[in-house]
Formats: structure tokens, sequence, C-alpha cells
């Protein structure tokens, strides 16, 4: 055999190695995934309590998939009636004192930067005990979820409902913490075939 043959031998073997284990690479998997519930209602301290139990639930999971893509279902329910939020403080310094009773949760549209860690997003703030420091989400503002990409958004009887991918990043510092979510770049392709994993668990392997 002549030392072409041989080589072109070497690389259909080499070929016939890489290409399984490339198309097996690149199936697609589901994101990280979390769920998280709220409710508008700053009455009830047992579910409020039990609200902060998934937000403390949502920081773990962020600082673990920090820098990653992640696949967000976070619902606001709306107060009922007219669809307001009692926990809204958004375009007011005001802001719900904790007590030894246990944490409050408010929510703020962010458009002051100086109430807000991030201007121009929605910050929902929850502080008092269990937690020793300011915990925080900050999601994107409805405006700013292209309608051209794959969300949930909205929902019948919800202030807020987001369903999709997302980068999150986890902050630590004195006295705060935050999980800020944010949309991946359109083109991270890699990105949205997974998130359709997570969304049609059918239509994956």
């Amino acid at each position: 055999m002549s030392w072409t043959k041989a080589l072109h031998a070497a690389l259909a073997f080499s070929l016939a190695i890489v290409a399984p284990l490339c198309a097996q690479a690149a199936e697609p998997q589901p994101l990280p995934a979390f769920s998280l519930r709220l409710t508008c209602d700053p009455t009830d301290r047992d579910k409020t309590r039990a609200e902060v139990d998934g937000i403390q639930d949502l920081m773990a999971f962020a600082e673990q998939n920090d820098g990653r893509p992640v696949y967000l279902d976070a619902v606001i329910t709306a107060d009922a009636g007219a669809g307001g939020c009692l926990r809204d403080y958004s375009g007011t310094d005001k802001r719900p004192s904790p007590s030894a009773d246990g944490p409050v949760i408010w929510i703020d549209r962010c458009s002051d930067a100086k109430r807000c860690w991030r201007k121009g997003q929605v910050q929902v703030t929850a502080l008092g005990p269990p937690l020793a420091v300011s915990t925080s989400i900050v999601l994107p503002r409805p405006e700013d979820i292209p309608e051209f990409l794959p969300y949930r958004m909205g929902g019948y009887g919800d202030w807020l409902n987001y369903q999709g991918p997302f980068i999150v990043r986890f902050y630590d510092a004195t006295g705060f913490i935050h999980a800020a979510f944010t949309v991946p770049d359109p083109a991270l392709t890699d990105v949205w075939r997974n998130a359709a994993c997570n969304a049609r668990p059918d239509a994956c392997p």
C-alpha cells in the first residue's frame, strides 16, 4: 500500500471514530432549571416565609450556575381584580420594614438607579429573618425581552410571568446578595437548542 493510500485509510478510520462522538456531543440537553412562585400579597406571614425559602433556593441555584445559561420559570401572581401588585413600590423611596415576626418582600420597576442594583429592570427584594442580608432577584423588563424569541410572557391573573432561557449572574457582597437574569444573545444557537428541550422534553433524546 502506498503512503497516500495509507494516509487516506488512517484519516477515514479517524473520522469513523470521531464522527459519532461529535454527533453525540451535539445532542441538545436541557438547561439547569428553576421554578419560582411569588404573590403580591404582603399580609400573609406564613406564605411570605415560604416565598423567602424559594428565593433562598434560587440564590443557591444562581451561585451554583453562575455565568451559565439556565431555564427560569418565574411567576408573580397579581392582586385580585385590577391586576396590580401591593408589593410594587416603584417610584417611591418607601420600603416595608421587616420585624421579628418575619421577612418582607417588595418589588421595584427600577426607573431610578439609586433605588435599585440595576436601572431599567424588575427587582424583587427580600429582607428580614431568617435572611441576614438583603436578597434580590433582578429580572428584565417585559419590553427588554425580544418578541421574536421563544419566551412565555404573561398569563391570566399574573403580574409578571416569564419562562425561558437566561444567563444568570450571582453577586455576593457585604450586606446584599443578588441573582441577575439577562436574555442570552440570539446568536448562541446551542442555548436555544438546549432550551427547547426544557420547553418540549419529549422532543429531545
